[in-house]
């Protein structure tokens, strides 16, 4: 009798069990990408292993790509048998035959302000036809589009309900982790200061003094002129402020982070023959 009436009462626990999983919601973390709408999609700073899962969903769904040389190359396993376009030809980033990272005087910045700005109305326009014939169309951007990226030239030329926005892994993030520690220094002001000078005037007075009065972490992209980045930075951090140096964030082989002071990172680095792909980091949370 007790035998039948635990079987009895198994097989009713069973069954609501059974009920329960099935009036469970079945979720997927796929995103579903519309017809006729622009992506513009973070992809990390070095390749599919810093990507989201939502990055790669769009990739793989996308009508037509658009995408620089350098980020089609580490995800063209992704990108084989699709429509894709070059978005930036290495050109667009030269004045004359001089590559970006040299530019020195004032009317060469307006020249290459002025290319870039041109290359993505022509790039927003070519967005518009496809999107025109109701293909989902998307824009693979290094790092996170929402940090000193394409989104800034083409906001413009959208309304805000024609696109999307995809999150990605900024080379800040990646290159914080190499150094294992909490960027918002919980000793002073929680606080990190994110710039970049590529765009100053030359005949500007730096803001880095300014921002130094802080205290705070500082990030630095795109940084140019290490030389004068130490100098500005001088003028309110004590000279034994730890600096660091983080190249090729994200590409195992190539990756590596130079480490000093501010009176000592320009003889660090001297040797160093790479000048550009770098984040440079700044304050005490290094100690």
């Amino acid at each position: 009798m007790k035998l039948n009436a635990l079987s009895r009462n198994f097989g009713l626990g069973l069954i609501l069990i059974l009920v329960t999983i099935t009036l469970l919601p079945i979720s997927s973390s796929a995103m579903t990408v519309e017809k006729g709408r622009l992506y513009f999609v973070g992809v990390g700073p070095a390749g599919p292993q810093l990507a989201t899962l939502q990055a790669i969903d769009v990739i793989k769904q996308a009508d037509v790509i658009f995408a620089p040389n350098y980020i089609q190359k580490p995800f063209n396993e992704y990108l084989k048998g699709k429509d894709v376009h070059i978005a930036w030809p290495d050109s667009v980033y030269k004045v004359g035959n001089k590559p970006y990272t040299t530019v020195k005087t004032q009317d060469e910045l307006k020249e290459l302000g002025r290319a870039i700005r041109e290359h993505a109305r022509d790039l927003a326009n070519q967005f518009k036809k496809e999107m025109a014939k109701n293909k989902s169309v998307a824009l693979l951007v290094n790092g996170d589009p929402c940090l000193f990226s394409d989104l800034r030239w083409f906001k413009q030329y959208f309304n805000n309900e024609e696109f999307e926005v995809i999150p990605g892994m900024s080379s800040f993030n990646a290159g914080a982790a190499l150094f294992k520690a909490d960027l918002t220094q919980p000793r002073g002001l929680d606080t990190v200061i994110i710039y970049s000078p590529m765009n100053e005037p030359f005949s500007f007075r730096s803001p880095i003094p300014k921002l130094a009065k802080h205290q705070s972490t500082m990030v630095f992209f795109m940084a140019g002129n290490l030389k004068r980045i130490v100098k500005e930075l001088k003028k309110e951090y004590d000279g034994e402020t730890p600096i660091a140096l983080a190249y090729f964030i994200g590409h195992p082989d190539k990756q590596k982070v130079i480490k000093g002071t501010l009176n000592t990172i320009l003889d660090d680095t001297a040797s160093e023959p790479e000048k550009e792909m770098y984040v440079i980091y700044v304050g005490d949370f290094m100690k």
